[in-house]
């Protein structure tokens, strides 16, 4: 981002605190800010959770135009309003795509079906870090919209600009409530690992003055790949088919709409034939999404462990309860940006370097990696071969042997499973106060 929309973020912020205290608990910030071009605030809410945890969520303008928001989350031990405990660090966590702050990270929030204080989010609260989160402005596009021509040039380089106002925002606002203004670790799962390493490497080009970062934590995810086998054709193939489609004027993809549909019928006919997938119940149809690497087209990887037939059909899940997983599938955003998936592809394509890591062998800050062994694994990890970072930390979370992988421990068990806590949260909370 640049030096002046940093400042400018600084700026307009401090005026917004002018107009809002802590305490209120919704309602939207006077317009006068409005005629402030690029950020402001557009609505403040506050909910309190078991513990004495305060969740905030903040819709911010990031431009002009009418989608141009995200969505801020903070959440912490907060014993009154306005008034926090005072934390050891604070983390920004970045969900996968598509998806959405809340339903990866504060999962109860969209499923009954585990305890209330069960996601990272809240875990990392209670142990006293000040946690906050972004919605990408994608994942806030109403699911009825269908002109999308303003997503046209919408990918990796927004969602880590956007990133960027998050922690310059985030960082102001803990030094006005009590915390400190210093540079904040940053999380990210799956795609957000990705938006991470593009934006430390960026980060790289500025000032230490500048740089909101001390630290990233890839959440089951690489942006190197060693493996060729692992990088599959088929990303290489979609890279010329990507560039085909957005020049024929399509600039969404509408994976989300598939996914919740899936959810959907897994629960109102579980029973019932799958029209996607041929021999299957829509139960069945639900829970092999999740298990195989078909979703993806052939990925090396699955989001979650199930217990898994001679054909690959699953009759359940391992460590994540099937309805958690259903109730994620209906809660995923319905519009992902075609550009940023086609960024994606020639990413994984593995034979052309993307200019979003050409700064990749200056990265110095700690990194931590926690792989599934079911998930990106032990392939996350090759990444941090390219950095110069002296402080590399790596965990795996491996339940079954070898020649199991394909129903270990997956890629979404790591915020979903019943275990998370302690095999993932924990080393991350750990590490986290160790670079505090």
């Amino acid at each position: 981002m640049e030096t002046l929309v940093r400042w400018m973020v600084t700026a307009i912020f401090s005026m917004t605190l002018a107009f809002a205290a802590p305490e209120q608990g919704r309602g939207a910030l006077p317009a006068a800010k409005d005629a402030f071009a690029g950020v402001a605030f557009r609505e403040v809410q506050r909910t309190v959770l078991p513990g004495n945890i305060s969740h905030y969520t903040f819709d911010i303008r990031v431009g002009p135009g009418q989608f141009d928001m995200i969505r801020l989350h903070r959440v912490l031990k907060e014993p009154t309003p306005g008034h926090p405990v005072r934390t050891v660090s604070g983390v920004l966590l970045l969900p996968g795509a598509p998806n959405y702050f809340e339903a990866v990270f504060m999962t109860p929030l969209i499923s009954q079906a585990i305890p209330s204080d069960h996601s990272i989010a809240v875990f990392l609260a209670k142990n006293d870090i000040d946690v906050w989160g972004m919605d990408y402005r994608w994942a806030l596009v109403p699911p009825e919209t269908t002109w999308l021509g303003f997503m046209k040039d919408w990918g990796i380089a927004k969602d880590v600009q956007d990133t960027e106002i998050a922690l310059s925002i985030a960082r102001f606002m803990r030094a006005w409530s009590g915390q400190d203004y210093s540079p904040l670790h940053l999380l990210g799962f799956s795609w957000g690992g990705m938006i991470g390493y593009s934006l430390a490497s960026e980060e790289t080009q500025q000032p230490d003055s500048l740089r909101n970062l001390k630290g990233l934590i890839a959440l089951d995810f690489g942006v190197k790949i060693e493996n060729e086998a692992d990088r599959s054709a088929d990303y290489c193939d979609w890279v010329e088919s990507d560039r085909a489609t957005l020049d024929s004027g399509v600039y969404n993809v509408d994976n989300g709409s598939f996914l919740k549909k899936l959810g959907a019928l897994a629960l109102s006919a579980p029973k019932g034939p799958s029209d996607d997938f041929p021999g299957l119940t829509n139960h069945q149809a639900a829970l092999f999404a999740g298990t195989s690497n078909e979703l993806s087209g052939g990925q090396f990887w699955h989001f979650v462990g199930g217990y898994l037939d001679e054909s690959g059909v699953p009759s359940d899940l391992r460590y994540t309860k099937a309805r958690v997983w259903l109730d994620l599938l209906q809660n995923v955003p319905t519009h992902f940006p075609m550009r940023a998936g086609a960024e994606q592809d020639l990413w994984f394509c593995g034979k052309t370097n993307v200019t979003f890591t050409e700064h990749l062998d200056q990265i110095a800050i700690p990194l931590l990696h926690v792989g599934a062994a079911g998930g990106f694994g032990k392939a996350g990890f090759y990444t941090t071969k390219f950095t110069k970072s002296k402080d590399v930390q790596t965990v795996l979370v491996q339940r079954l042997a070898d020649d199991k992988r394909q129903e270990d421990f997956g890629h979404a068990d790591t915020v979903l499973a019943d275990d998370a806590e302690t095999t993932v949260w924990k080393p991350i909370l750990d590490w986290i106060i160790a670079h505090r």
